[in-house]
This record gives structure tokens, sequence and C-alpha cells, in this order.
């Protein structure tokens, strides 16, 4: 129910109440009033009667006197003797005197009988119908008693009910108006409440700046300027509120980990970006439990001893596919002293393993690579400090010579590889680019490499042609990276094999392969083919030379050139290594 429609009940309640003890009042005043009145009427008709009698009583019998008074007078007029006999009665006849009873024990007359006049209401036994008495005693030469006067109530009754109507009819006259009435000033004094109610409404919402207006200095007025001041409160809330909260997605769509925020009974109520991409979930998350978006056994794991032990912790964790590693980190959400909430942080720390696996075998591969020639070394020349060993076997020290040299070359091109790597991953090298023909290079790069392939009965064929266009490239790199490639290809290539160089224009680039006819590579081992130290046989890539970084090298120079550096391979039918450059502007 509104504050309209109480307002107006308890208006009518009001007016209903002060109309019902009106009504109740006057009417008992009213009948009081009439009673009384028609007493003393009645009364002073009586003593009027009385002086009639007292002056006629000697010349005419008592029925005769009675009609007389009672025709005179409009009213029933009845004379009682001093034994309470009727002797007359204006009402009756003559004949039927002797047929009523003897009125001596009457109220009234026994009034009249102590102190001379007498009154009373009641039921009459003769007429059936209720009257009111009066009675007066009375003395003449030849007659003495009392004289009674006597008025039927029924048209006090009349009147007594028509004034009940014409009450009734004003008090529902009277609230069908405050009906009316009611509902206008109802409707007047809510009308302020019902705007402040309606403009309440529409605080704190978005792009709301509603306040009401304050017209008046009453308790209205007073209500009005409260509640544009809480406004002013709920605006300037809302607003840091919106700020913090975009500042809060601002945040999480930028971070890189991923971010969880879960009840403690595995709902989840908020996931930043970076966790759909870890998870590769895609639709709306936030109100599922983590058992629907993720069955990793060591991801329910973490979330269950959280919830028991209550304290933070931090777990590794792998999810697939992919192999992805992540390290989480649990903490329990105390809200308001109660841990009812946890938020987790996932960090992909994937490439982090991945180079930490990769300095372990690097450190691995390099101290096999330098234990050997060091080993080779160490030996040789301990043989030539024993003694007499120079001067005894000349030609045998010779020989130690020539392998301690050999290894000690070996020694100092790995490490010279080792170095070149380094400053090329660390982009500590800077390149000389210049836009030039790169068929004289290939030429260069072949011709640098054909006695080692004369020596195993390898053709190299240079099948590039003249009509390319020129490349920015640094031409020292470029000849390490073709060089590398051809060494390798005639190493792993058996005697009488073919190696085959060709290039093309692919787009904006050129793109130069290195063919060869070898032992080719096996499927599981292209991912990894440049990797530092990356052996496909351990054993037989050692025994043709070589430190094990040449391709990582060449690969990080055409990554440097803007390139890339690719390879197909069938075993046992030869591999294809490729590498793209960029061909040089008109304005270079």
């Amino acid at each position: 129910m509104t504050f309209r429609w109480k307002l107006m009940l308890s208006y009518l309640l009001l007016i209903l109440l002060l109309s019902g003890s009106y009504y109740l009042s006057f009417d008992r005043n009213a009948q009081t009033y009439f009673l009384n009145e028609s007493r003393e009427s009645l009364s002073s008709q009586t003593r009027l009667a009385k002086l009639l009698a007292e002056q006629e009583s000697d010349t005419m019998p008592a029925q005769q006197l009675a009609e007389k008074i009672g025709a005179a007078i409009k009213a029933r007029v009845t004379l009682i003797d001093r034994n309470g006999k009727v002797t007359g009665d204006s009402d009756l006849s003559q004949a039927s005197l002797h047929q009523l009873e003897n009125h001596l024990q009457r109220p009234e007359v026994q009034d009249a009988l102590r102190t001379g006049t007498g009154s009373a209401m009641r039921y009459s036994e003769t007429l059936k119908t209720s009257m009111l008495y009066t009675a007066l005693s009375y003395e003449s030469k030849t007659q003495n008693g009392f004289i009674r006067l006597a008025l039927p109530l029924d048209n006090f009754s009349s009147a007594t009910e028509s004034l009940h109507r014409m009450t009734a009819s004003s008090v529902c006259i009277a609230l069908l108006a405050a009906l009316g009435l009611s509902l206008l000033l109802s409707r007047i004094t809510s009308r302020p409440l019902r705007e402040m109610a309606a403009i309440a409404a529409r605080i704190g919402k978005q792009g709301e700046n509603s306040r009401i207006p304050v017209t008046s200095r009453d308790e209205i007025g007073a209500l009005a300027t409260v509640l544009n001041d809480m406004a002013e409160r709920i605006d300037s809330q809302m607003h840091g509120l919106a700020t913090e909260k975009a500042r809060l997605d601002t945040i999480l769509r930028g971070m890189g980990e991923g971010v969880m925020l879960a009840s403690c009974d595995g709902v989840i109520t908020l996931v930043n970006p970076a966790f759909q991409n870890m998870f590769g979930i895609g639709a709306t998350v936030e109100g599922k439990n983590l058992i629907e978006i993720s069955r990793n056994p060591e991801l329910h794991a973490a979330f269950h001893d959280l919830t028991v032990s209550g304290k933070e912790l931090t777990r590794e964790i792998r999810i697939q596919p992919g192999n992805i590693i992540l390290l989480t980190h649990w903490v329990p959400l105390a809200v308001d002293g109660n841990g009812s909430d946890l938020v987790a942080v996932f960090h992909d720390i994937t490439d982090m393993k991945f180079v930490e696996e990769m300095r372990r075998d690097f450190v691995a591969n390099v101290s096999h690579e330098l234990r050997t020639p060091v080993s080779v070394i160490k030996g040789y020349a301990e043989t030539l400090l024993l003694d007499g060993v120079l001067a005894a076997e000349p030609e045998r020290a010779t020989r130690f010579v020539e392998i301690i040299h050999k290894h000690a070359e070996r020694l100092t091109t790995l490490i010279n590889d080792i170095l070149t790597l380094s400053s090329l991953e660390a982009r500590e090298t800077t390149l000389e680019l210049n836009a030039m023909d790169v068929i004289g290079t290939i030429n260069k790069s072949c011709t640098l490499l054909s006695a080692h392939a004369a020596g195993k009965n390898i053709r190299i064929t240079n099948e590039v042609v003249g009509d390319l266009p020129r490349a920015l490239v640094d031409q020292g790199r470029l000849e390490q990276v073709l060089v590398n490639l051809i060494d390798n290809a005639v190493k792993y290539t058996p005697d009488g094999g073919e190696v085959r160089i060709f290039a093309e224009q692919v787009d904006t680039s050129i793109r130069i392969s290195v063919q060869d006819t070898g032992i080719g590579i096996p499927s599981k081992d292209l991912p990894r083919i440049f990797e530092r130290f990356y052996r496909v046989d351990e054993g037989r890539s050692r025994d043709r030379g070589g430190t094990g970084l040449g391709l990582a090298i060449a690969k990080h120079i055409v990554q440097l050139h803007g390139g890339e550096l690719t390879v197909s391979s069938v075993p046992g039918a030869g591999s294809t290594f490729s590498f793209t450059l960029r061909i040089a502007s008109d304005k270079v």
C-alpha cells in the first residue's frame, strides 16, 4: 500500500471517529433534550389542567371534566381520587372506567401523593403503548385527588427516528465530502514524496545526475536536502568505483600472468584474458565450477590443498596440449575476516624452463666439447715431456705436436664460435647492410669449398642465374652462412653425391637454397636442428668435425637480416636448407 493511500485512510479513519463520536453524542443529547422538553411541557400542561380542575370540579362530574380539559389542552387527562380509583379519563368512556385497575400504586401517583407532583415514563397496559405521565394532586370543595396527563411516546420516537435519519444523512454527506477532500489532501501531501521517490530511484544510475528541488523549509525540505547530500556522496563513490573497476579491468587485461578469483567451493567469479588463453577457454567462465573448465589433476590438487590448509602455496603444473609449464601462486582472500574466496596467479614459465634446460645442455655440451681436445692436448704434451722422447723419437714427437696443434685449432674454433653465437644472441653484433648482388658471394662460397667437395668426389652445382634483384645484406655474414650450409652439405653427403645451390624471388625477398643428396635428417630431429651443439648422430657428426654451433650461428645471422632459415629433409634422400633475404629498395 502506497503512502498516499495510507495517508488518505488515516484521514478517513479520523473523520469516521469524529463523525461517530458526534453522532452518538448528538443522539444521546438530543433524546435527553427532547425528553426533558416534553416532560417540562407536559408538566406545564398538567399545572394548567390542575387549575381548570379545581375551578370546574364543583360544577360538573369527573368524567365530563376530564373530557373537557383533554379537549382544551389536547392531551389525555385522567382524574384519580385519593383511593386510586379512576373517576374520569378523556380517552375512555364512562362505562369502561370500572374496568380499570386501581391507579394508586402508579409511580407518578405515588410521587404526587408524597410530594404533590410526580412523573414517570412507562408502558401503558390500558393503551398498549409507551407513555410519559405527569401527575399533580388537587383539591376542590366537592372533589380532591390527582390529575394526571399522559403523552404517547410514539410521536417522540418518530421525531427521534427522523432526527437519526437527518443526522445519518448529514454524516454520510460529510463522509463523502471528507473522502474527496482526503483524496485531494493526500495527493497534495504525498506529491513531494512521490517526486522524491522517483528522483531517488534514479540516484546512482549511470549517466544520471538527479537532484531533488528544495521548495520548502519544512520536514520535506529537510529530507530533500539530506537526500541531495546523500546523492552527492553516492555519485562520488560510484564514480570512484567505476574508475577503480576500469583501472582494475585494464590491469587484468594487460597482465601477462593469468588471474583467477574463485569461491571456496570452486565457483569462478573472475578471470582475465591471459588465464583464458593459457587454458584455451573462449567462452565466459564466470559462474562455472573449476572442474567444468579444466580437469587438470595438478590444478585441482593445488586448489584442494589451499582450501584444506587455508595457507598460501606455490605449485608448478603442466597443461596440455603444448606441454605448458605454469608456476601458480594460490592465496586465500579474506573478506570481513572470513577466508571465503581465493585468488590464484598463473605465470607461464615454459620459456624460462626451456632456457634453463638449454643453459644446462649448453654447459654440458661445452664441457664435453672442451674436454676432448683438452684431454688430447694434455696427454700428448705429457708424453712429450718425458725424458728423451723429443731426442730419441723426433718423428713421433713431430706427429704428437701436429695432433696437439690440430686439437688446439679445434679448441680455438669452438671458442670463437661460442663467442660469435653469444654476440649474435645478445644482438651485440652490428651488420653493415648494403644493397648488393648476392651472386658474387654465392660463387665465392662455392669456390672456397670446391676443393673439399672434390676430395669426396662431390659435385657442387651453382644454379643461381644473373637476373636476381639486389639484396640488403652484410657480405661477410652472408658468406659465413653460405659456407656453413655448403660445408655441412658436403660433410653429410656420401662420396659421389651432389650439392645444388639455387635461388628465386619470393614477393619482396630472395630465397637461397642449398640442397644435398646426403643421409637426410629424421623428422623427429628437425625441430631441434638449429639448437646449439645439437647433432643428429653424435658419434658420426663429431667424426666429421665441426663444433655443432654452425647452424645456430647461421640462423641468428639470417634473423638479423630480417629473414628466416628453414629446413626440409627426407631421410636417405637428402636435405634442403633455405633462407630468405630482403630485396633492397631503389632508394638504398
